[in-house]
């Protein structure tokens, strides 16, 4: 939780008195912790890309076979079996008689008797059973082969999720290590302060209470990671986190195919009727015997014949009508139970992506948290800036915990979003993971802004003033995504600007080079004063030269306007020429009272066209003074505002979003840098 913002005579380094020197000192202390890690805020996560995703659910297991595979071998095996077995037996028995009376025909007293002959089982247990039993174990493994083969089983359902807990408790160890390092910094400095009576305790206890959180949530997940590394054989080990995802529900829920079931159950229904073929309990038997006797009889001493039969016994009653009803009745169990099945895979199917669902949307509310912590983070940082009494550095770094917080709660709930889709894929064997989840699109739930696309006028001097960073911040936390950079022609150290094209360039925010002076209108070699500026600057860096020539503030405009617009016309075409010689882009700022045959001239020779509405904040004004260049080309139309015509940032948004609708737009370009800044300034000032 965010902890309460202590009163502003706590550790104000303004408001200490000079001659104590030891808390002063311990103050700036702080300070410079906090300037170690406040960029922490705006650090940018690296994720990995979404194709990365299937590779966390891949089958572990070293052989490629199947449970499915190694069913269908032994029915094979079987099948081969009862092939060769065509219910042919061979028979054999031997009789030996001790002392054997004389009867009244000598020839049937034998001392020994042999037997030896060929039995076959036509029916039952015999050829056309094991026909029957080939025929259904051939149905199974076409049933098998129906069915999805790709099914994780329960070690391989083990290891994937430890396989996705170890990853993230990688991630989650790392950002415990900045928590672990902030806490340690300061809770020397802040014991000292306590004892000097410039923190209250509670403060100090909330801190305490920060690192033994820290402490313990460090030991289960280095503990847990420690024991699974020596077992895991199989790990993710990468220093981006795996990317967040979204899944889609109508791929996923789309209904069972419903040709295979039915054949899977016509199969299964044939497997039933050969299992109780009524035929199977009759017995039908012929034999064939070689008998030898060895007689007691002297006159004939042993005799030897062939014999032949047939044996053949049904039960009373066959009960065929019986057999019919219980093979019915096994059907319709068959079909409960397939439908049932079907059902309640669908409804954990469901839950699982409710759960999913769900937690996306906690996901998505503590991004939304963290964008809180990161525009407070960003205030105490104007507050520093800027010498504010109220910035507290202790405040300032107990902010830093607690974005760091967040983001482990985010990683917690990335990693919850795994597991469920390892559920999904578990219940749905043979599913394409690749195929069922879409990139995450975070929830625009912030503070209203009417466009995506805002560009935003930079004055050199600003970029001096307020810093690299510090640019670079304001223009990502506003969602600002072109800049328009004003450099001065003496201007030495160019290489400060690069490096601010490059930061804007890695945070997808393009660049507008900006040129202004009246006298290119009279120079016959615009070319030359271009090239002075564009000297050392790293064209990699920009995509625009942006003209801000301005022939309408000329003291004689009102009776040469024609002679200037001509000369403007032609600074603009030869512009055009020298910007797509460096393979650049042209824009323009120009007011919204030109002519429309100038007007014309400037759309066909230029990329964009800014459109300075000042002076008014009246939204029929505007559309009504802008309408002739929105006719002209919309899509080449950037209208232009600056922030001394409204008395807040509030109403400059409430404006923007106005024109957004009214002009159906989204550019906008915001004039200028600075004093945007100070509308920020001046919220932090309504918040003392």
């Amino acid at each position: 939780m965010l902890i309460a913002l202590m009163p502003c005579f706590y550790l104000s380094a303004q408001t200490v008195p000079y001659k104590d020197s030891l808390v002063a000192t311990k103050i700036a202390q702080l300070s410079a912790f906090w300037s170690k890690y406040n960029t922490i805020s705006v650090e940018q996560k690296s994720y990995a890309p979404i194709a990365a995703v299937p590779e966390v659910f891949s089958l572990t297991a070293q052989s490629k076979e199947s449970h499915a595979d190694y069913v269908e071998k032994v029915n094979d095996a079987k099948i081969k079996q009862l092939k060769n077995d065509v219910g042919l037996a061979a028979t054999g028995n031997y009789q030996e008689n001790f002392a054997p009376g004389f009867g009244a025909d000598d020839d049937l007293v034998y001392n020994r008797r042999f037997q030896a002959g060929l039995d076959w089982n036509i029916l039952a247990d015999g050829y056309l059973k094991n026909r029957y039993a080939r025929q259904i174990l051939e149905n199974e493994n076409t049933i098998n082969g129906l069915k999805p083969q790709t099914k994780i089983s329960s070690n391989d359902y083990l290891l994937i999720s430890h396989k996705i807990i170890y990853a993230f408790n990688e991630h989650k160890i790392k950002l415990l290590d900045k928590r672990q390092q902030i806490i340690a910094d300061k809770m020397d400095l802040a014991n000292e302060l306590y004892l000097l009576k410039q923190l209250p305790k509670l403060d100090l206890m909330q801190i305490i209470q920060q690192q033994v959180d820290v402490s313990s949530m460090y030991q289960i997940y280095q503990t847990y990671n420690e024991q699974l590394g020596q077992q895991l054989v199989e790990k993710i080990k990468s220093t981006e986190v795996l990317p967040v995802f979204d899944v889609n529900f109508e791929k996923i829920v789309t209904p069972s195919n419903s040709s295979i079931s039915d054949s899977i159950l016509k199969l299964q229904y044939e497997n039933v009727d050969l299992n109780n073929k009524v035929i199977t309990d009759i017995n039908l038997k012929t034999q064939i015997r070689y008998n030898y006797y060895d007689l007691i009889s002297q006159s004939n001493p042993n005799r030897s014949f062939l014999s032949a039969g047939l044996s053949f016994s049904i039960p009373l009653p066959l009960g065929m009508r019986q057999s019919k009803d219980v093979a019915e009745t096994q059907k319709q169990l068959l079909k409960f139970d397939q439908q049932n099945t079907t059902t309640q895979k669908e409804l954990e199917v469901l839950n699982s992506i409710y759960e999913f669902k769900y937690k996306l949307k906690q996901y998505n509310n503590f991004a939304e948290k963290r964008k809180k912590y990161e525009e407070l983070i960003r205030i105490e940082r104007v507050k520093q800036k800027f010498e504010d009494m109220e910035f507290n550095p202790v405040t300032a770094l107990s902010l830093i915990d607690e974005l760091l917080s967040v983001d482990i709660e985010m990683l917690d709930l990335q990693q919850e979003m795994y597991l469920q889709l390892l559920d999904i894929t578990t219940k749905n064997p043979g599913l394409d993971v690749l195929s069922i989840i879409k990139p995450y699109e975070a929830k625009q739930t912030n503070i209203p802004t009417v466009t995506k696309n805002k560009s935003i006028y930079i004055w050199s001097d600003a970029i001096k003033k307020y810093g690299v960073s510090y640019v670079e911040e304001y223009l990502r936390l506003n969602k600002i995504n072109n800049a328009i950079v004003s450099i001065k022609k003496d201007e030495k150290d160019k290489a400060t600007y690069n490096t601010l094209f490059e930061k804007l360039k890695t945070n997808g925010i393009g660049v507008e080079l900006l040129i202004g002076s009246n006298k290119l209108l009279s120079s016959k070699n615009p070319e030359i004063y271009m090239d002075s500026i564009l000297s050392g600057i790293n064209l990699n860096g920009i995509s625009t030269i942006h003209l801000d020539v301005e022939p309408h503030v000329l003291d004689d405009w009102a009776t040469n306007k024609e002679k200037y617009l001509k000369q403007y016309i032609d600074l603009i075409v030869k512009a055009k020429q020298y910007a797509q010689d460096k393979k650049l882009k042209l824009a323009v700022s120009i007011p919204v009272f030109y002519p429309e045959e100038t007007l014309k001239q400037l759309y066909v020779n230029c990329d964009l066209v800014y459109i300075m509405a000042y002076e008014h904040n009246d939204a029929a004004f505007i559309v009504r003074k802008v309408k002739e260049e929105f006719l002209i080309s919309a899509d080449k139309t950037v209208v232009a505002l600056r922030s001394k015509d409204f008395k807040n940032r509030t109403e400059f948004e409430a404006l923007l979003a106005e024109l957004a609708q009214a002009l159906s737009t989204n550019k906008f370009a915001l004039h200028d840098f600075e004093s945007f800044v100070k509308f920020d300034e001046e919220s932090v000032g309504g918040n003392k």
